[in-house]
């Protein structure tokens, strides 16, 4: 099935160092499909200037949509962002694609074409993430790359930060877990494959994410590089 629309669905809460680097990669990447791609912006309970910030981002090969809300969890700011994206499209929504990212990733040029092209063969994918080796404490990227299991072309991760899903899939299992507090990514990815949908799991897809140790809720991502390096941990509390 062509899908002529890709919705990217971006949650932030006080990202406001990351999120202009984060929209300019998307944008970079839009520039590299054919299709109309819708970014959504979706700023949850901010205290800093993540949403002006955001809105002041230029863009010239996608639209881009900043909404601001107090869902408090990362499944529902997902959520609040893909119903913004595919609401416009009314009837044409089950032929869009999902591309979900964070507010303080950066997506590579490839990223969006990867999405398009993978689209036509499956309904959903899981890509891997990778630290910024430009901005992460040279012990910490080493012990994540040591650690990061992949297999091949293939690997075993589930990242939010980099999902991409059909419109129809997503909304057959009812997409985004709105009272997930953390690990809403297994979630919808568990439903879709009990679901029978097909899905991959694919290394060609990759977004560099942040490092920060300093985790916003037990069991994120965050969490998980405090593990890994847990001498860290005081340096960024401290």
């Amino acid at each position: 099935m062509e899908r002529r629309q890709i919705v990217v669905a971006v949650p932030a809460r006080n990202e406001s160092s990351t999120v202009a680097a984060c929209i300019e990669s998307i944008d970079l990447a839009a520039r590299h499909v054919r299709n109309e791609v819708t970014v959504v912006l979706a700023a949850d309970s901010c205290t800093d200037d993540t949403a002006r910030i955001a809105e002041s981002v230029e863009v010239t090969a996608c639209r881009l949509s900043v909404i601001e809300g107090t869902w408090g969890s990362a499944g529902a700011t997902r959520a609040a962002a893909v119903n913004h994206g595919l609401s416009p499209l009314g009837g044409a929504a089950p032929a869009a694609w999902i591309a979900n990212t964070d507010a303080d990733c950066a997506v590579p040029p490839s990223w969006l074409r990867l999405h398009a092209t993978m689209a036509w063969s499956v309904d959903a994918i899981a890509g891997i993430v990778r630290l910024d080796p430009r901005t992460t404490e040279p012990r910490l990227l080493d012990a994540f790359d040591g650690s990061y299991r992949l297999d091949g072309g293939r690997h075993p991760h589930v990242h939010g930060a980099n999902i991409g899903v059909s419109a129809r899939a997503y909304r057959s299992v009812g997409g985004w877990c709105t009272s997930t507090a953390v690990g809403e990514d297994h979630v919808l990815w568990n439903a879709l494959v009990a679901a029978g949908h097909r899905v991959r799991q694919a290394t060609a897809l990759s977004v560099f994410t942040s490092a920060r140790v300093n985790s916003r809720v037990v069991g994120g991502f965050a969490t998980d590089l405090e593990h890994l390096h847990p001498a860290l941990v005081s340096v960024a509390h401290g």
